[in-house]
């Protein structure tokens, strides 16, 4: 069964093809694919699926963009979303808590996150794509 962290649920969602690399790309749409037609999985505050193909992946586990942080944003996405490490779910009722993600559970989740900066992610664009 894949492992998904908290913060990639929120990643996940808002996915539209940009990425670290061709091959995270790659992998990023390979996971939301197959979560889509009804694999389920285990949620995770550590290394997953996604971050399988990941550049920024240290040998450790950690992420060079800071380990701390990301274990934060996963913390915090469990919070908003009512979900805990090692429950499983599914893509269908992740969606659905998606949907009701506050503009301050979005900010505890994704504020200050790179692709916010750059505009790819926003509270608007998550409740445009789970329409």
């Amino acid at each position: 069964m894949r492992e998904i962290r908290g913060h990639h649920l929120f990643c996940m969602a808002l996915f539209a093809g940009h990425g670290y690399s061709q091959e995270f790309v790659e992998n990023m749409a390979a996971v939301i694919r197959e979560l889509e037609e009804g694999e389920s999985f285990c949620l995770a505050s550590r290394q997953d699926s996604v971050c399988a193909a990941c550049p920024n992946l240290l040998p450790d586990g950690g992420c060079t963009h800071g380990t701390e942080d990301v274990l934060a944003r996963d913390a915090a996405a469990f919070q908003v979303l009512g979900l805990a490490p090692g429950q499983e779910a599914s893509w269908e009722e992740t969606r659905s808590l998606l949907q009701n993600v506050t503009a301050d559970g979005f900010k505890q989740v994704c504020g200050g996150c790179r692709w916010a900066r750059e505009g790819l992610c926003s509270l608007a664009l998550l409740q445009k794509q789970l329409r």
